[in-house]
């Protein structure tokens, strides 16, 4: 069981959560403490535990207050959240601002500060992400001005496979091991993410049914305060990303096929070991070489999936909840591309309406 890094399992056999109440009149962080027998339930009292977030700002710099709501929002984020805010605090936030005191902000502080990211080579997605991690630790010290002017995100172009690549791609994986065939066809068949795939039990398919049960994801994560990765188990990205997927026959055949000669609660496994997302990466690339195909990013094939479902005829309600998305008008405005053919056909049909009158 991976724990939240201010949760603790005591000698004594109990689970201790510690958090931050308070500080004292230089700006120290003082620490509290709740404990519980199972760490469900300390978890539980930890997020019902209100901290005093209200410092003063002559004494507390920018950097100790993101510390501090960085702190605080531990036990409710996952863990590769929790990476990606350390990396923002250690790498970005912290060697910008040093030491300079919370009294000292100014919106040119700011604008200036995200100039800086956008000068260092950031996406303005990161950036944008970057400042509303160190926004949320500012209000903490009472600060309400950000009157900044963030980078705009570009619209982001959906890479996937023509139909013809796709059948070239299957071709050759069809005259590889039979890791590379499976992987190919389970993720060009159901839209499943990468980390979603290497995180398959054979459990999670009814074979009867013909369902596939998305319940968790197999991420590698970079360690806090280091440069070390780990691979772990964690929830799907959101609360929609858990979900069942209807299966073909042609796929549901192949699994029980391969179920019959695994030795391994891995679905996606070489070795008695399951195969981590970068492995599948890797052997991606190489299929795409031989087949002759654009390289692209492994993404690509649940771009693929989306793309030749509404090609098909898939209505947007059941292919947004097949995807795991959030609403029917993120799958409509993610792959708006893919209508083109059902938008020229509808046009196309109005040419009897005009020849009628």
């Amino acid at each position: 069981m991976r724990m939240s890094r201010n949760i603790y399992h005591r000698k004594d056999g109990r689970f201790e959560a510690r958090y931050v109440k308070g500080f004292d009149e230089k700006g120290k962080k003082k620490y509290g403490a709740v404990y519980a027998k199972t760490y469900a339930e300390v978890k539980e009292k930890l997020i019902k535990v209100k901290p005093i977030t209200v410092m003063n700002k002559s004494s507390t710099t920018i950097v100790g207050a993101v510390e501090t709501h960085f702190e605080s929002l531990k036990c409710q984020i996952k863990p590769s959240t929790q990476a990606t805010y350390s990396r923002y605090l250690k790498k970005r936030i912290t060697p910008y601002f040093g030491n300079t005191r919370c009294d000292k902000i100014t919106p040119e502080l700011l604008q200036n500060f995200i100039e800086n990211q956008v000068e260092g080579g950031l996406s303005a997605v990161t950036v944008q992400s970057v400042f509303s991690f160190l926004k949320a630790g500012l209000k903490s010290v009472g600060h309400t001005d950000f009157a900044v002017k963030l980078p705009k995100k570009s619209k982001a172009t959906v890479e996937y496979l023509s139909l013809d690549e796709q059948k070239r791609l299957e071709s050759t994986a069809r005259e590889s091991v039979d890791l590379d065939l499976l992987t190919i066809l389970l993720c060009l068949y159901t839209g499943i993410r990468i980390g979603e795939a290497s995180g398959l039990f054979w459990s999670d398919i009814d074979f009867e049914c013909r369902l596939l049960h998305i319940r968790r994801t197999l991420q590698r994560i970079r360690s806090e305060g280091d440069n070390k990765t780990e691979i772990t188990l964690l929830q799907p990205k959101t609360m929609s990303s858990i979900r069942d997927i209807p299966l073909p026959k042609f796929l549901i055949d192949l699994l029980r096929e391969h179920k019959a000669k695994s030795d391994c609660t891995y679905v996606l496994s070489s070795k008695g070991k399951f195969v981590e997302p970068r492995t599948l990466q890797r052997r991606f690339k190489r299929l795409l070489n031989k087949a002759n195909v654009k390289e692209i990013n492994f993404h690509a094939t649940r771009h693929t999936f989306a793309t030749r479902a509404l090609e098909n005829g898939f209505d947007v309600k059941s292919l947004s909840e097949i995807m795991g998305h959030s609403s029917a008008l993120v799958t409509l405005t993610k792959y708006a591309h893919a209508l083109d053919k059902q938008k020229r056909s509808c046009m196309d049909g109005l040419s009897e309406v005009f020849s009628a009158s």
